[in-house]
C-alpha cells in the first residue's frame, strides 16, 4: 500500500521550509534513488521512500538544538557523538518523524538511525538508505557513480564500498572514525567471506 499522498506532501513541505535548497534537493534525490533501488531489489518501496525523505529532516539544526533534542528524548550520546554532534541528526530524526508526521515504523526509524555510520546489523531498508544517501546522482564525487553501478547488481557489495569510502575519507582528513563504521565494515567483510581470513 502506497504512502498516503497527504503525508508525503506534508513531509516535502517541511523539507522545503526547513532545509536549504541544496539539502532539500539532495533528500529528494535520495528518495528517488532509494525507491528505484527498492523496486529493483524487491524491498518495500514505501519504507524506502519514508526513510529517505526523513533521514536528513533535522540535518540543519545547530549542534545545541541537536543536543537539546537528544536530551529531551533521553537519547544516550556516546563520546564520539559528543565530539561531533552532527552525527546525532539521524538518531533524533525518528522522534521528530513520530511527533510531527505520525510515522510509527521501526524499520524506517532504524534506517534513519544507521544512515550515517552504518551498523553491524543492517536490514534491507537500512542498507538501501545507507547506499542511496551516498550515491544519489547529485553527489559530486566520483565514488558515487561507482557505488550506484554496484548497487544495481548487489546492495551489500555497494554498502561495503560506501563504508570503505567513508573510512578512507576520514583517514585522509585525520578525523576520528565512529566505532559503528569500523564494526559495520568488519561485519560486512565477514559476511562476504564467511569468516575466512585472507
Amino acid at each position: 500500500m502506497a504512502n498516503p499522498p497527504v503525508l508525503i506532501e506534508k513531509i516535502e513541505s517541511h523539507l522545503r521550509e526547513n532545509l536549504t535548497p541544496y539539502r532539500c534537493e539532495h533528500v529528494l534525490s535520495v528518495r528517488d534513488q532509494a525507491v528505484s533501488l527498492a523496486r529493483q531489489h524487491g524491498i518495500n518501496e514505501d519504507q524506502a521512500e519514508l526513510a529517505a525523505l526523513l533521514h536528513d529532516c533535522l540535518k540543519e539544526l545547530s549542534n545545541n538544538e541537536l543536543l537539546h533534542y537528544a536530551d529531551e528524548h533521553g537519547l544516550e550520546i556516546d563520546e564520539h557523538e559528543r565530539k561531533n554532534l552532527s552525527l546525532l541528526h539521524g538518531k533524533v530524526a525518528p522522534y521528530f518523524a513520530r511527533c510531527e508526521f505520525g510515522v510509527e515504523d521501526e524499520v524506517v526509524f532504524d534506517a534513519m538511525r544507521k544512515h550515517t555510520t552504518g551498523a553491524v546489523e543492517m536490514g534491507p531498508v537500512d542498507t538501501l538508505l545507507f547506499v542511496a544517501d551516498f550515491c544519489e546522482p547529485l553527489r559530486p564525487y566520483a565514488e558515487a557513480l561507482t557505488v550506484r553501478t554496484l548497487a544495481e547488481r548487489d546492495l551489500e557489495i555497494a554498502a561495503l564500498e560506501v563504508v570503505q569510502c567513508k573510512i578512507r575519507k576520514s583517514l585522509s582528513k585525520h578525523r576520528a572514525i565512529h566505532p559503528d563504521s569500523f564494526h559495520a565494515y568488519n561485519a560486512m567483510v565477514e559476511k562476504r567471506t564467511g569468516g575466512r581470513r585472507g
